[in-house]
């Protein structure tokens, strides 16, 4: 969220923004700092970061408010008098308690009305080719998601907590709280994925998903049929072809994460799922100018930093000449190795 381009914001985009209402609503002191360098900073959207922050400091806050009571028994008497003596004029109030009354009702209902305007739209975030981004939810929940990936949601409640994905990314759930106390349930393609306080990796890409769940437990359940998994740490659901199967051998979780440090750790890992990797990461289109280079396997570690460096190495590795032309690598094969 850091890296976003805050000096572009407007104030509703300020009111939207996750990183922003978790440092209004908490405080916390990474967020603090982070804020309070970027106003220093002095960028030509200060006001509107400002006005959004006391719009969110009242919303906050109206759990708190309550009227001085002089000002509730001077509306009151106002209103008695309008009842049975047909007009308020005749008593001649103040103008001081007139503007607190007008604040007592006109600021709360403003701060409603924004917070409705505002906060019940749904919130995207998409990563393209090569990109990483991290994520803070408004629960304070972490995602990293990987390239080519979506997240979205809408505005939270007791009842639910729901993010929908497509592509791939890692969440860091945090424990349900009092102002959130919901089930927290990620959204992919023919799964639901249940979870109360955890750390996991869910992968949608090609009508097939996958979870790998680190810490914690999930219950995964396939919508078609309504079956369900529940999952331990180190163990993996997949799901292909309206089949949900557990992995039951622990999985390797530093292979499944590898990604996020821009990497894949491969173990007799065959080049079609190295070549799939490369286009949801890439973007780009893979032909094999011949179909035996799928079928072989490769192990050790993987680089993808940037995609010259990994046709680099995949030349090297494989004996095979890689062009590319526009968003087409061609894998062409050199024939034996001359030892």
């Amino acid at each position: 969220m850091k890296s976003r381009d805050y000096h572009l914001y407007t104030k509703e985009d300020f009111l939207e923004d996750a990183f922003f209402v978790e440092w209004v609503r908490y405080a916390r002191p990474e967020a603090t700092a982070f804020w309070e360098a970027w106003e220093a900073a002095g960028h030509g959207n200060v006001a509107d970061m400002r006005y959004a922050r006391q719009v969110l400091e009242g919303i906050y806050g109206l759990e708190r408010f309550k009227p001085a009571d002089a000002v509730k028994a001077a509306v009151w008497e106002n209103i008695h008098a309008a009842v049975f003596h047909g007009s308020v004029a005749a008593r001649r109030p103040s103008l001081r308690w007139l503007r607190y009354a007008a604040a007592a009702v006109i600021l709360p209902a403003a701060l409603i009305g924004g917070y409705y305007l505002f906060g019940n739209r749904e919130k995207k975030y998409t990563t393209g080719n090569g990109e990483h981004l991290v994520v803070t939810l408004p629960d304070s929940s972490i995602v990293t998601m990987n390239a080519n990936t979506t997240i979205t949601y809408r505005r939270w409640s007791q009842q639910k907590r729901e993010v929908w994905l497509s592509g791939e990314a890692i969440f860091e759930v945090k424990p349900a709280v009092k102002y959130l106390a919901a089930p927290f349930t990620v959204h992919a393609g023919e799964i639901d994925v249940e979870v109360l306080g955890t750390v996991f990796n869910i992968k949608y890409r090609r009508n097939k998903a996958e979870v790998f769940l680190q810490s914690g437990k999930v219950r995964v359940t396939e919508l078609q049929k309504h079956t369900a998994v529940v999952l331990s740490p180190d163990q993996k659901a997949n799901y292909e072809s309206d089949r949900l199967q557990v992995v039951t051998v622990p999985a390797n979780s530093a292979q499944t994460m590898a990604w996020r440090e821009n990497k894949m750790e491969l173990t007799m890992t065959s080049v079609k799922e190295i070549i799939e990797t490369l286009q949801d990461q890439f973007g780009y289109t893979i032909v094999l100018q011949d179909s035996s280079i799928a079928n072989k396997t490769i192990e050790g570690t993987l680089r993808l930093q940037n995609i010259n460096s990994v046709m680099f190495e995949l030349s090297a590795i494989l004996n095979v000449t890689i062009e590319k032309h526009n968003d087409t690598l061609t894998f062409k094969n050199n024939g034996p190795r001359g030892y």
